[in-house]
């Protein structure tokens, strides 16, 4: 992969995209591999609707910084650190959608509970300055059990194989779902501004590239 700067015009608020490319495909999966290599296996995947919370479009991006920035803080003052890797994604302007994230999490076991709930309640409402909707934000287990990251990593593995490659990639364009072997592919809609990001933890140079 080459190695790119970060900031600069690519991160452009305005700019348009309707998929995720070949590029970008690797680089996901390969912060998923470094999650797991640096002892901080996703355990948790929250999909948060925007549209349900009243965010527009345009201010999804700093929803989402926002987010994340009152998660990370709150663990760090509490002694421990989190990992995350996120996706935009939208409908294909027939509403059925709208416009909303998922974000693999890895949120380490002693503060994993409160983090659910109810901070992750109390931080959606900081960023978006409404009233929180039934349904909005769903948390999901990787696995069949929570612990199977450690009791039972194949299991585990095969599950998250599948959530990432079938699910979190599925916006991936023609070109990088054919070069890759992705099940599916379109369907992520088009989003304006950053269409991924992920922790400042799972940047090294093996993986730094152009999103």
């Amino acid at each position: 992969m080459t190695k790119g700067s970060w900031g600069g015009a690519r991160n452009r608020k305005d700019r348009l995209s309707d998929a995720l490319t070949r590029a970008q495909c690797e680089a996901i999966l390969a912060s998923v591999d470094a999650m797991i290599a640096r002892g901080m296996p996703p355990n948790r995947f929250l999909t948060v609707h925007w549209e349900k919370l009243g965010v527009a479009p345009a201010e999804c991006m700093d929803a989402i910084s926002g987010f994340i920035k009152l998660a990370r803080d709150w663990a760090r003052k509490r002694g421990h650190e989190i990992a995350w890797l996120w996706i935009r994604e939208n409908d294909f302007g027939d509403g059925s959608k709208g416009e909303h994230v998922h974000i693999l999490l890895h949120i380490p076991e002693p503060i994993l509970r409160e983090f659910i709930q109810p901070m992750t309640r109390r931080w959606l409402l900081r960023v978006t300055g409404g009233k929180y909707v039934k349904g909005a934000a769903r948390f999901d287990t990787i696995g069949q059990r929570a612990s199977d990251y450690r009791n039972a990593p194949e299991i585990y593995r095969e599950n998250l194989g599948k959530l990432v490659v079938g699910y979190l990639l599925k916006g991936a364009s023609k070109e990088a779902a054919r070069e890759l072997g992705l099940p599916r592919w379109g369907d992520g809609g088009r989003i304006v501004g950053k269409r991924w990001g992920r922790s400042q933890n799972l940047k090294d140079s093996r993986c730094i590239i152009n999103n």
